[in-house]
């Protein structure tokens, strides 16, 4: 009898511990950011943003403030897209100072504080800023990610920010959104 108490709490535990184990893993990849998502996203906010005729000459500068590991999804994004037939260039910036104009800004989670410093800095100029922080909308982004109850990835827009930068957003693109102001 007592050997057969010792098998049946060591299955019990066993059982305890891939439960546990099974759940920890299923909880880990929900949370893990899938940046192919939201390279795809920001591709489709390019398509359907329209910038002031006069940038529509040149290539469409994707800039990266901080570092993310969405960096490697918008280099592939510049390397197999184009966006009206016209070339998409990628470029990285470590600190606000080093920014240059971009048509489209992507602000890291780490770097989401320098949001108001880029708007002033580049104040009514034809550039979006799309946050990754949740929140970012609330500083002054034009978009931002957000993440559902579900694990399913939204974004917000900041309408005043977009048109403040000269910038008009698609009705398709605001319907799929959720607005802020």
């Amino acid at each position: 009898m007592h050997k057969f108490s010792f098998i049946l709490k060591f299955k019990k535990s066993f059982l305890f511990v891939l439960l546990f184990v099974a759940f920890t893993n299923n909880n880990a990849n929900a949370q893990s950011t899938d940046y192919k998502a939201y390279s795809l996203y920001v591709y489709n906010f390019m398509k359907y943003i329209e910038w002031p005729e006069e940038e529509n000459t040149s290539d469409f500068v994707i800039g990266l403030l901080g570092d993310s590991k969405i960096k490697e999804e918008l280099l592939v994004l510049a390397s197999h897209k184009k966006l009206k037939g016209r070339k998409i260039v990628f470029k990285q910036f470590d600190k606000v100072g080093d920014i240059i104009f971009c048509n489209l800004l992507y602000v890291t989670s780490s770097k989401s504080s320098s949001i108001k410093l880029i708007n002033q800095k580049f104040a009514s100029k034809p550039m979006l800023i799309v946050g990754e922080r949740e929140d970012s909308v609330y500083k002054g982004a034009a978009l931002s990610f957000t993440t559902t109850d579900e694990d399913q990835l939204k974004f917000d827009i900041n309408k005043k920010e977009i048109e403040s930068h000269k910038l008009k957003i698609s009705s398709s693109l605001v319907k799929l959104g959720t607005l802020i102001n």
